[in-house]
């Protein structure tokens, strides 16, 4: 995910909720923004609630009790070890598998 994000109509809607936080400069309590600041997003209301929805869940974004959002860029890091984690054991474990089995078949 350290890859750079694509811009305009190919930004995804995550990409472009965490970019208004960032340029806002809503990343901890005391600068979070109002959920007035995505009504400008290319995508419809519900997309947006959905995704700030989603991306709370996974701690990208925080919510303070005065219903204001903030990137949260430790949540964000987590996401993305996660993210790499699951992917490498996707090519990992097949590599693995398939050595092993070259091994046995050698040996035995």
């Amino acid at each position: 995910m350290s890859r750079k994000r694509k811009r305009g109509a190919k930004a995804t809607a995550a990409s472009m909720v965490m970019d208004t936080l960032k340029k806002r400069g809503a990343v901890d309590e005391k600068s979070a923004v109002d959920v007035s600041v995505f009504k400008n997003l290319p995508y419809a209301t519900s997309t947006i609630s959905y995704t700030i929805s989603n991306l709370m869940e996974e701690g990208v974004v925080g919510k303070t009790d005065d219903e204001r959002f903030y990137y949260d860029d430790l949540g964000f890091k987590a996401l993305e070890t996660k993210f790499v984690r699951g992917y490498s054991m996707i090519f990992i474990v097949p590599i693995v598998i398939a050595i092993l089995v070259y091994v046995l078949q050698k040996v035995l």
